[in-house]
Protein backbone atom coordinates (compact mmCIF):
# COMPACT_ATOMS: atom_id res chain seq x y z
CA UNK A 1 0.00 0.00 0.00
CA UNK A 2 2.68 2.48 0.96
CA UNK A 3 4.72 1.78 -2.17
CA UNK A 4 1.63 2.07 -4.38
CA UNK A 5 0.53 5.29 -2.71
CA UNK A 6 4.00 6.83 -2.96
CA UNK A 7 4.27 5.92 -6.67
CA UNK A 8 0.95 7.63 -7.44
CA UNK A 9 1.88 10.71 -5.42
CA UNK A 10 5.34 10.99 -6.98
CA UNK A 11 3.90 10.69 -10.50
CA UNK A 12 0.85 12.94 -10.23
CA UNK A 13 1.65 15.26 -7.30
CA UNK A 14 5.44 15.80 -7.34
CA UNK A 15 5.01 19.02 -5.39
CA UNK A 16 3.80 17.03 -2.34
CA UNK A 17 6.10 16.82 0.66
CA UNK A 18 3.83 14.79 2.94
CA UNK A 19 1.04 12.31 2.25
CA UNK A 20 -1.54 11.47 4.87
CA UNK A 21 -3.45 8.34 3.95
CA UNK A 22 -6.27 7.06 6.10
CA UNK A 23 -7.83 3.75 5.18
CA UNK A 24 -10.51 1.58 6.65
CA UNK A 25 -8.17 -0.20 9.06
CA UNK A 26 -4.85 1.65 9.02
CA UNK A 27 -3.29 5.07 8.78
CA UNK A 28 -0.06 6.07 7.06
CA UNK A 29 2.08 9.17 6.72
CA UNK A 30 4.67 9.30 3.94
CA UNK A 31 7.37 11.96 3.92
CA UNK A 32 8.90 13.03 0.60
CA UNK A 33 12.01 14.99 -0.36
CA UNK A 34 13.50 16.25 -3.59
CA UNK A 35 16.58 14.27 -4.59
CA UNK A 36 19.25 16.92 -5.11
CA UNK A 37 21.14 14.83 -7.69
CA UNK A 38 18.19 13.84 -9.88
CA UNK A 39 15.62 16.49 -8.98
CA UNK A 40 13.03 13.73 -8.58
CA UNK A 41 10.70 13.25 -5.67
CA UNK A 42 11.55 10.33 -3.39
CA UNK A 43 10.30 8.86 -0.12
CA UNK A 44 12.39 9.96 2.84
CA UNK A 45 10.40 8.22 5.59
CA UNK A 46 7.05 6.63 6.32
CA UNK A 47 5.01 5.76 9.37
CA UNK A 48 2.08 3.41 9.77
CA UNK A 49 -0.17 2.38 12.64
CA UNK A 50 0.08 -1.37 12.68
CA UNK A 51 -1.73 -2.58 15.76
CA UNK A 52 -5.09 -0.85 15.90
CA UNK A 53 -7.72 0.85 13.75
CA UNK A 54 -7.75 4.04 15.85
CA UNK A 55 -7.89 7.09 13.63
CA UNK A 56 -9.20 5.22 10.56
CA UNK A 57 -12.46 4.66 8.71
CA UNK A 58 -13.33 1.85 11.13
CA UNK A 59 -12.91 4.32 14.00
CA UNK A 60 -15.34 6.73 12.32
CA UNK A 61 -17.80 3.87 11.79
CA UNK A 62 -17.58 2.97 15.49
CA UNK A 63 -18.28 6.55 16.54
CA UNK A 64 -21.19 6.76 14.07
CA UNK A 65 -22.64 3.61 15.62
CA UNK A 66 -22.25 5.03 19.12
CA UNK A 67 -24.00 8.22 17.98
CA UNK A 68 -26.70 6.09 16.32
CA UNK A 69 -26.21 7.58 12.85
CA UNK A 70 -25.47 5.83 9.57
CA UNK A 71 -21.82 6.15 8.49
CA UNK A 72 -22.92 8.06 5.38
CA UNK A 73 -24.64 10.65 7.62
CA UNK A 74 -21.57 11.22 9.81
CA UNK A 75 -19.99 13.97 7.68
CA UNK A 76 -23.17 16.08 7.68
CA UNK A 77 -23.30 15.73 11.45
CA UNK A 78 -19.64 16.69 11.96
CA UNK A 79 -19.73 19.69 9.63
CA UNK A 80 -22.44 21.19 11.86
CA UNK A 81 -20.39 20.83 15.02
CA UNK A 82 -19.28 24.03 16.76
CA UNK A 83 -17.68 22.93 20.05
CA UNK A 84 -14.65 20.67 20.49
CA UNK A 85 -14.33 18.16 23.31
CA UNK A 86 -11.31 16.07 24.25
CA UNK A 87 -11.79 12.59 22.79
CA UNK A 88 -9.15 9.90 22.39
CA UNK A 89 -8.29 9.16 18.75
CA UNK A 90 -6.02 6.27 19.70
CA UNK A 91 -8.62 3.60 20.09
CA UNK A 92 -12.35 3.13 19.64
CA UNK A 93 -12.66 1.73 23.15
CA UNK A 94 -10.98 4.78 24.69
CA UNK A 95 -13.04 7.09 22.49
CA UNK A 96 -16.24 5.41 23.66
CA UNK A 97 -15.25 5.93 27.29
CA UNK A 98 -14.75 9.63 26.50
CA UNK A 99 -17.95 9.95 24.46
CA UNK A 100 -20.48 8.15 26.65
CA UNK A 101 -20.25 10.68 29.51
CA UNK A 102 -20.57 13.51 26.96
CA UNK A 103 -23.75 11.92 25.60
CA UNK A 104 -25.04 11.46 29.16
CA UNK A 105 -24.40 15.18 29.79
CA UNK A 106 -26.46 16.11 26.71
CA UNK A 107 -23.59 17.26 24.49
CA UNK A 108 -24.75 17.67 20.91
CA UNK A 109 -24.00 14.75 18.59
CA UNK A 110 -22.70 17.25 16.04
CA UNK A 111 -20.04 18.41 18.49
CA UNK A 112 -19.05 14.85 19.37
CA UNK A 113 -18.76 13.92 15.68
CA UNK A 114 -16.58 16.98 15.02
CA UNK A 115 -14.49 16.30 18.13
CA UNK A 116 -13.84 12.72 16.99
CA UNK A 117 -12.50 13.97 13.65
CA UNK A 118 -10.19 16.35 15.49
CA UNK A 119 -9.09 13.41 17.65
CA UNK A 120 -8.15 11.52 14.47
CA UNK A 121 -6.06 14.42 13.20
CA UNK A 122 -4.37 14.79 16.59
CA UNK A 123 -3.62 11.04 16.74
CA UNK A 124 -2.22 10.99 13.21
CA UNK A 125 -0.04 14.04 13.74
CA UNK A 126 1.25 13.07 17.17
CA UNK A 127 1.21 9.30 16.88
CA UNK A 128 2.45 8.76 13.35
CA UNK A 129 4.65 11.77 12.63
CA UNK A 130 6.57 10.97 15.83
CA UNK A 131 8.46 14.21 15.82
CA UNK A 132 8.93 14.56 12.06
CA UNK A 133 7.57 17.72 10.49
CA UNK A 134 4.60 17.31 8.17
CA UNK A 135 5.88 19.72 5.56
CA UNK A 136 3.38 21.17 3.08
CA UNK A 137 2.09 20.75 0.54
CA UNK A 138 0.28 17.85 2.15
CA UNK A 139 -1.75 15.47 0.04
CA UNK A 140 -4.76 13.82 1.67
CA UNK A 141 -5.48 10.32 0.42
CA UNK A 142 -7.89 7.52 1.28
CA UNK A 143 -11.59 6.98 1.77
CA UNK A 144 -12.03 8.70 5.15
CA UNK A 145 -10.37 11.85 3.81
CA UNK A 146 -12.45 11.64 0.64
CA UNK A 147 -15.82 11.17 2.30
CA UNK A 148 -15.16 13.41 5.32
CA UNK A 149 -13.97 16.85 4.15
CA UNK A 150 -14.44 18.05 7.72
CA UNK A 151 -11.60 15.69 8.66
CA UNK A 152 -9.32 17.48 6.18
CA UNK A 153 -10.37 20.74 7.83
CA UNK A 154 -9.39 19.30 11.22
CA UNK A 155 -5.90 18.59 9.86
CA UNK A 156 -5.85 22.07 8.32
CA UNK A 157 -6.62 23.59 11.71
CA UNK A 158 -4.12 21.49 13.69
CA UNK A 159 -1.29 21.97 11.15
CA UNK A 160 -2.14 25.63 10.44
CA UNK A 161 -2.37 24.95 6.69
CA UNK A 162 -3.34 27.44 4.01
CA UNK A 163 -5.29 26.58 0.84
CA UNK A 164 -2.07 26.25 -1.16
CA UNK A 165 -0.69 23.79 1.43
CA UNK A 166 -3.46 21.25 0.78
CA UNK A 167 -3.61 18.82 -2.14
CA UNK A 168 -6.76 16.79 -2.70
CA UNK A 169 -6.66 14.32 -5.61
CA UNK A 170 -9.71 14.08 -7.84
CA UNK A 171 -10.30 10.56 -6.48
CA UNK A 172 -8.41 10.33 -3.16
CA UNK A 173 -9.95 6.96 -2.39
CA UNK A 174 -8.34 5.50 -5.53
CA UNK A 175 -4.76 6.76 -5.18
CA UNK A 176 -3.44 3.45 -3.83
CA UNK A 177 -5.14 1.56 -6.67
CA UNK A 178 -3.64 4.01 -9.19
CA UNK A 179 -0.22 3.44 -7.66
CA UNK A 180 -0.70 -0.33 -7.83
CA UNK A 181 -1.53 -0.01 -11.52
CA UNK A 182 1.60 2.11 -12.04
CA UNK A 183 3.68 -0.53 -10.26
CA UNK A 184 2.15 -3.34 -12.33
CA UNK A 185 2.91 -1.45 -15.52
CA UNK A 186 6.65 -1.25 -14.80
Amino acid sequence: EVVANSLAVMKYYPQARTAIELGGQDAKVIFFRQNTATGRLEVSDMRMNGSCAGGTGAFIDEIASLLKVAPEEYEALAENGTQLYDISGRCGVYAKTDIQPLLNQGVRKEDIALSALHAISKQTIGGLAQGLTMEPPIIFVGGPLCFHPTLVQAFRSKLDLRDEDILIPEKPELMVAIGAALYAGK
